[in-house]
């Protein structure tokens, strides 16, 4: 998978923990740190490199700069109580911001960087930003059922177990250290 089509189909995973995130608020906290993984990585495999070519360097830097509006979106919300009857608003606010913002790499950055980036650097940087991301979210792939996986030949070493899990507890900050949102090294 290259970092294009890697960075879409986590845009997927964006998009419905933010609906999850407007129907039940508890899952906003998951939907940040999807959100706060994301971007981290997307700006280390794609945006850092992307701004060297450039045609795309205005883009580059745009793309980046709505990832620190979102993270000062973020910083608002997190201080919003919870239980407030106007949280959905901060919820619905982040979610049109973010949606607006992949709706705007997919049709615009993406199809430009697919036309400037080597095929085989897209695929090596899609692999990066899997592994990271999956190292991040603390994601392993599903254990296929053992009539599946014979069906089909997978041994079991092939095959782990999925969780997604949220962010840790003993912070409440899901941004903590990964350095997103900072207008000033």
């Amino acid at each position: 998978m290259n970092v294009v089509e890697a960075l879409i189909a986590h845009h997927a995973t964006l998009r419905q923990l933010y609906q999850e995130a407007e129907a039940n608020p508890e899952v906003f906290d998951t939907f940040i740190h999807h959100l706060v993984v994301h971007h981290t990585m997307e700006e280390k495999y794609f945006y850092d490199l992307l701004r060297s070519f450039q045609q795309a360097e205005h883009d580059s830097l745009e793309a980046v700069n709505e990832h620190h509006i979102i993270e000062m979106i973020i910083k608002d919300a997190e201080g919003f109580p919870r239980d407030h009857q106007n949280f959905p608003i901060k919820i619905e606010g982040l979610g049109e911001y973010t949606v607006h913002h992949l709706d705007e790499e997919e049709a615009d950055i993406f199809p430009l960087a697919m036309q400037l980036f080597d095929s085989a650097d897209l695929v090596t940087l899609g692999g990066l930003f899997e592994e990271a991301k999956s190292k991040l979210l603390n994601v392993t792939t599903p254990q296929l059922p053992k009539a599946l996986a014979a069906k089909f030949g997978v041994n079991k070493d092939e095959a782990g177990k999925t969780s997604v899990s949220s962010p840790s507890s003993s912070t409440s900050n899901p941004a903590f250290g990964l350095g997103i949102g900072k207008l000033i090294d």
